[in-house]
């Protein structure tokens, strides 16, 4: 039996009527504000009287009232997370009707919120006013860690998700400029703004590159000077072509990239089979420069058919030197890194064409005694924009508590006769 429609009072105080939509319509305006509204806010709500984070909490309040969030609700508590603001659920914050009944919208808003900028208490998990050491403001900074290392593993690379929680944000950031809430960091704000155009583009392109790798060439030279190499790509990943050649694919991409002495020198070694793996490292590395196979050598590679075998990718090569990519741990001052190294890789097009200069790279990379290095197995492809927060480390991070349970002793007591035992060896 179908129930009677919920009212816009009985979805809670601050719930928008249902023929407004969510607030995320492409061509959604907020309603303009009466004299009375503007002047409220700018002389009280938003008042930089006010400190920023007393601001910052009315400004998401408010926000979450003129916007029907749904399911984006989790993602966005997410993103307040990395910010230090607390929008875990209330305990026995339940309101009953009536105590509402009275109240004014402001009030009504303050009563049923759940996000907190706490001015003290709150926790290690969260900003504290009385004790700011160790943050900042940086609108900018959380949009790029929660784009680029948040983001991706809360929604499994899903494209459409990845965009609509990007959106979000870009709403927010847009309420925090149109309503001049913190007009100090309104540059910031805009910074952070360009992280979102950024994180639309580029982190489709860094996972397409991930899903490539490791390429024709660099499989070709794992199966030819690796042992117990076995390959396996699953469904949506690289695929090992039928028929596949690894010498041809290793002597054909050598003449399209290498001078004539180069090519000689190394069909002379494959003759002889004394080619092998000096070297293998899990290594970190930024790409410097990316180059690319001429038009008229890709045409030339993908004309080329070994019978009936797979057909060949254009190769090209990046330049790359060390990095440290982090990721939480403390690494001590064990990492050096040369400020003079670089490393040369040759990558088939298709993967050149989605990496820019800047991405960071985190690979298995094996050297030849002929002075070549190859990518084994490549573990992340991250943009040049990535950033760790130390928030991450506190997402599950629970408060120690007193322990009430004795110590293990070297005593136990009889409970029957009371006396004191030594436990034995």
């Amino acid at each position: 039996m179908a129930g009677k429609k919920a009212s816009t009072a009985d979805r809670g105080p601050t719930a928008m009527h249902k023929y407004r939509g969510t607030g995320f319509e492409e061509f959604y305006a907020d309603p303009p504000m009466t004299p009375a509204e503007a002047q409220e806010e700018r002389e009280n709500i938003y008042s930089l009287d006010l400190n920023f984070a007393e601001r910052i909490q009315s400004c998401i309040q408010r926000y979450r009232a003129r916007r029907r969030l749904g399911a984006s609700d989790q993602i966005f508590n997410k993103y307040l997370f990395l910010g230090g603001i607390d929008s875990t659920p209330r305990m026995f914050g339940g309101n009953l009707d009536a105590d509402l009944k009275d109240m004014t919208p402001a009030e009504k808003r303050e009563a049923t919120a759940i996000d907190t900028v706490h001015s003290s208490g709150g926790g290690a998990r969260f900003y504290n006013e009385d004790d700011p050491e160790g943050w900042d403001v940086d609108f900018a900074g959380v949009v790029a860690g929660f784009c680029s290392e948040t983001l991706p593993k809360e929604t499994a690379w899903n494209y459409a998700h990845m965009g609509k929680a990007v959106g979000l944000i870009e709403n927010f950031l847009t309420y925090i400029l149109q309503h001049d809430v913190c007009p100090e960091y309104d540059a910031n704000v805009k910074e952070a703004l360009d992280f979102c155009q950024k994180a639309k583009v580029d982190l489709p392109l860094s996972h397409q590159a991930l899903l490539r790798f490791p390429g024709q060439f660099n499989l070709a030279l794992s199966e030819l000077f690796c042992k117990d190499f076995y390959f396996f790509g699953d469904r949506d990943e690289f695929q090992r072509p039928e028929n596949f050649s690894p010498e041809a694919v290793f002597k054909i991409a050598m003449a399209m990239t290498a001078t004539k002495e180069q090519y000689d020198a190394v069909t002379s070694v494959l003759k002889n089979g004394t080619i092998e793996v000096i070297g293998e490292e899990e290594c970190s590395v930024e790409i410097i420069s990316i180059h690319r196979s001429t038009v008229e050598s890709r045409k030339l590679t993908r004309s080329i058919l070994l019978g009936k075998g797979h057909r060949f990718e254009p190769v090209g090569t990046i330049v790359t030197k060390p990095c440290v990519i982090e990721d939480g741990y403390d690494y001590g001052e064990d990492i050096n890194l040369s400020d003079g190294q670089r490393d040369t890789f040759y990558l088939e097009d298709s993967i050149l064409q989605r990496l820019k200069p800047g991405f960071k790279l985190q690979l298995c990379v094996c050297e030849l005694n002929i002075g070549i290095k190859f990518i084994k197995q490549a573990g992340q492809v991250l943009v040049e924009w990535y950033t760790f927060l130390p928030q991450n480390l506190m997402r599950h991070y629970k408060e120690p508590v007193p322990n009430e349970r004795p110590a293990p002793s070297a005593i136990k007591v009889d409970e029957e006769t009371g006396k004191e035992n030594m436990i034995g060896k």
